[in-house]
This record gives structure tokens, C-alpha cells and sequence, in this order.
């Protein structure tokens, strides 16, 4: 597996930025400002322990892709995919009769997208 440290610290820093930006532009709506905050920190702080526990336990050998690998990328996106999607007509069927915010429809599709492929790539990594 490569190591995708920079990539969450991009995306990290993106969303507190966003978030200082948001609240610059619109100081009234600062319910998302909260949320961009915390999902930035969220993504900086499980980044940095992911990075620092495997640059502990890892050896200089490194793992190489192998089919294994693939098999487990390709079941932990399979999953996610189908839990997203019915995720996504839960929504559509809840919209016609509740109003849903779309900044918090996106949030919530966002955050079970990370989840779950996190989840189900752990999963399958014990099982497999």
C-alpha cells in the first residue's frame, strides 16, 4: 500500500482554509464553517497517527502491490459503492418529504464515503 500522507494533508489544509474562507464571506452561516473545521482536523490528526504508527512498525522491506491488494481494493470499493448508492436513494426518497440542506447532504455522502471504504478495506484486509 503506498503511503497517501501528502494527499490528506492536502485535503486537510484544503477544507480549514475553506472554512477560513467560507467565514470571511459569509460570517452568518457558520454551521458549515464548523463542519469544514472538523473534518479538516479529523483528516489531519487520523493522517498523522496513521503515518506515524506505520513509519513505527514498518520495515524497510516494503510490500509490494499484489493480487491480494487488488482483491481487496476492488471488494472494499464494490461495497462502498452499493452502500453509497443506497445511501444516495435514501436521500432522494427522504427529500420529497423533509428539506435537506445540500452542503449537508454532500457532507454526509462525503463522510460514509471515507468511512466506509476505510472500514471495508480494513475489513477485508483481516479477512482475506
Amino acid at each position: 500500500m503506498k503511503r497517501k500522507l501528502f494527499q490528506r494533508l492536502l485535503i486537510s489544509f484544503l477544507a480549514i482554509m475553506l472554512g477560513v474562507i467560507s467565514l470571511l464571506m459569509n460570517p452568518e452561516d457558520k454551521v458549515s464553517t464548523i463542519y469544514l473545521f472538523i473534518a479538516g482536523i479529523i483528516i489531519l490528526i487520523v493522517s498523522m497517527t496513521i503515518y506515524i504508527r506505520k513509519s513505527e512498525n514498518e520495515d524497510d522491506l516494503s510490500k509490494e502491490y499484489d493480487e491480494r491488494d487488488a482483491l481487496v481494493e476492488g471488494q472494499a470499493s464494490n461495497i462502498t459503492m452499493h452502500c453509497i448508492t443506497s445511501l444516495i436513494i435514501v436521500l432522494l426518497f427522504l427529500s420529497n418529504f423533509i428539506v435537506l440542506s445540500v452542503k449537508a447532504v454532500l457532507l454526509l455522502l462525503i463522510l460514509a464515503l471515507f468511512i466506509l471504504n476505510t472500514v471495508t478495506k480494513f475489513f477485508y484486509e483481516r479477512v482475506l
